[in-house]
């Protein structure tokens, strides 16, 4: 019997099992998979400014410029502050602009005007300079789960939740699990889990969305089109690599469509005229859970908190504003169990999780080795994503052997690489497919059989 279990072990969830624990209550919290395996680590790892939101979504926006600097604060080695631009390619991105100013400094947001002539794109016709910042996020999840370890907490990776009764979960090996107040952090997946455990589930829409990665950076800056938020109208520098975003259309698949592939090149080449020389080596979608039904475009990226009868569910959200719904899942948390205790999170620093690489570089391509500490409730989980292994330019070629699951590894590659082959990266799919099958032998699953360019690839 605990104070509180916690489902999921998202960046929301990982925040909410930290700032429990850090208040001094008992947390248990339950990842079906690994942590950041939903939402938080299929995303452009944008720390947001708040200028995208302001016109449309100004509390968001609000919330987004605040946090921003104590993500920057708490967890500096999470977070590049490379500042971010947003450039006007055309006349209607103009007359934009004057409503982004207007809405930036109404809701709170720094937002500065600069010379389009001195910006990344200089045939841009307007720059404005804001806040952005690229953040880690599977370094901020796993920094949030080790301070709540750390602080008592016990993590349990790899159990799911089959339903949640009154003061009790079922898991996925059948156990029950007790506690006072139970806190669904699910994602996409909290509603889902409520429906199956008869409870009223909110309106929460799956929005799937696709993001490519170039081999290198294009950018060292976030660069955003000076318009309302639209496919293919951001680059977000990352590591080594630049990401791409995004889609957005009604759908729970994280299968990557050639066609969005195709139209967000279209776009960011327009934005930024250095994509077009850059080879784009994977593509990869995310589900970001809204609120709401419709167009995905026009839904909040705003969150909700729920309570009924012991169980708090937390709806929607984003990765720069996680710690806030945090600590207002908290609050209510300690309400609802009546005790007292004061959130630290906003001042406490994380940890740092990372270490100085042991032995051989494993990943040339982004110089990764062995750079996350140990982490007992990570031991039988496949770490390799967390070095970013495989996340380079080869996307694995050679650093595969080093995963604890190399088929799992390979089939994730191999899945991102086949919607971007084209003219350009044709040599290097080869390379890579070739490479594949050459280590793998006989575990060599069936639907990798086919070549790049002999069915390969999609071709939706």
């Amino acid at each position: 019997m605990v104070d509180a279990i916690v489902i999921g072990g998202g960046i929301t969830g990982s925040g909410v099992a930290r700032d429990l624990a850090l208040r001094g209550l008992s947390v248990t919290l339950l990842e079906k998979s690994y942590p950041g395996a939903g939402a938080t680590g299929r995303c452009h790892g944008l720390l947001h400014s708040g200028a995208r939101y302001a016109v449309k979504d100004p509390r968001a926006a609000a919330e987004c410029a605040s946090e921003n600097l104590v993500v920057k604060k708490i967890a500096p080695h999470c977070v590049e502050e490379t500042g971010g631009v947003f450039l006007a390619i055309d006349e209607a991105d103009v007359a934009y602009g004057d409503m982004l100013l207007q809405a930036c400094r109404a809701a709170g947001v720094p937002i500065d005007e600069q010379s389009p002539a001195e910006s990344l794109n200089p045939d841009a016709l307007r720059c404005f300079g804001t806040r952005d910042a690229a953040v880690d996020p599977f370094l901020l999840t796993l920094a949030n789960l080790y301070d709540a370890y750390r602080a008592g907490a016990s993590i349990i990776v790899g159990t799911g939740v089959k339903r949640i009764g009154e003061g009790f979960v079922e898991t996925s090996d059948g156990s029950i699990l007790k506690a006072d107040a139970i806190v669904n952090a699910a994602g996409c997946e909290c509603a889902n889990l409520l429906e199956a455990s008869g409870r009223q589930a909110p309106a929460v829409q799956p929005d799937h969305g696709t993001l490519l990665v170039t081999e290198r950076r294009v950018c060292d800056q976030v660069v955003n089109r000076m318009r309302l938020p639209g496919d293919g109208d951001i680059i977000v520098p990352g590591h080594s690599t630049s990401i791409i975003g995004t889609t957005s259309q009604k759908s729970a698949s994280t299968i990557p469509l050639r066609t969005e592939y195709h139209k967000l090149i279209r776009e960011a080449v327009a934005l930024l005229p250095q994509v077009k020389g850059a080879r784009i080596i994977r593509a990869f979608s995310g589900i970001r859970p809204l609120l709401g039904s419709g167009d995905g475009r026009s839904l909040s990226r705003d969150y909700k908190i729920f309570e009924d009868a012991g169980l708090i569910t937390i709806a929607g959200g984003k990765l720069t504003t996680y710690r806030l719904v945090a600590e207002h899942a908290s609050d209510a948390v300690m309400r609802m169990l009546g005790k007292t205790g004061r959130c630290s999170t906003m001042s406490e620093p994380l940890p740092d999780v990372r270490r100085e690489a042991q032995g051989a570089i494993e990943c040339r391509c982004e110089s990764a080795g062995h750079r996350i500490i140990d982490m007992p409730f990570l031991k039988n989980t496949d770490v390799s994503r967390f070095n970013r292994l495989g996340f380079g330019a080869c996307q694995g070629m050679r650093c595969a052997r080093f995963s604890n699951a190399p088929e799992d590894f390979l089939q994730e590659r191999w899945k991102g690489v086949k919607p971007v082959i084209d003219e350009g990266q044709f040599q290097q799919a080869y390379l890579s497919w070739a490479s594949y099958k050459t280590r793998m032998g006989d575990r060599w699953p069936g639907e990798m059989n086919s070549m790049p360019g002999n069915g390969g690839s999609s071709s939706e």
